[in-house]
């Protein structure tokens, strides 16, 4: 997997006490072409504090580019920030 560290759009649904749940991204290319990509399954989701910040990390699987991909995306809850990790 390649470190990335990129800021995204997600589209998530948010419940009380539990960890919001992603079900779609969006993210721009070196072009500033936006590409969506759907959260196939969430295969684990780990909460952190790093730095002071509540962190939910989630190790996702998806079709992408015709292929099966693994990746990592984080939330950062205090600022409201979702993250493309790895992939």
């Amino acid at each position: 997997m390649k470190m990335l560290q990129i800021d995204i759009d997600v589209l998530a649904t948010f419940c009380a006490g539990e960890p919001p749940e992603p079900h779609r991204f969006r993210v721009k290319d070196r072009f500033d072409n936006m590409h969506v990509f759907k959260v196939g399954c969430i295969l684990d989701i780990t909460k952190e504090k790093s730095l002071g910040y509540d962190i939910w990390k989630y190790r996702c699987q998806s079709v992408i580019g015709r292929q099966e991909r693994i990746y990592e995306m984080q939330f950062i809850v205090q600022k409201a920030l979702w993250q493309l990790v790895k992939m």
